[in-house]
């Protein structure tokens, strides 16, 4: 799962970084762009698992389900990671 995400963050970030420096688009754009077609793959892959033949994976979309997941792991992401304070640590012994 780890190399499958890095993989994704990599391809997501070259191509960011392509169009940041070809279309001098402002970021917080692009990001904006980045999400929905992140939301135009969901609908197709969704797409592909209904209907008269669905996919043999046995994945099955559930829209409001899915968009909540989505959501959430997006302001995980996005939320800074915090930063730890070694003057503010409770010393548990000494060297």
């Amino acid at each position: 799962m780890e190399t499958a995400r890095a993989d994704i963050r990599e391809a997501v970030m070259t191509a960011f970084c392509a169009v940041l420096r070809d279309t001098r688009l402002p970021p917080l754009a692009l990001i904006e762009l980045a999400a929905a077609a992140v939301g135009s793959v969901y609908r197709e892959v969704a797409d592909a698992h209904c209907g008269d033949q669905p996919c043999p994976c046995g994945w099955h979309p559930r829209l409001q389900a899915d968009l909540e997941a989505l959501q959430t792991t997006l302001a995980l992401s996005a939320a800074p990671t915090p930063q730890v304070d070694l003057a503010r640590m409770v010393v548990l012994g000494r060297a």
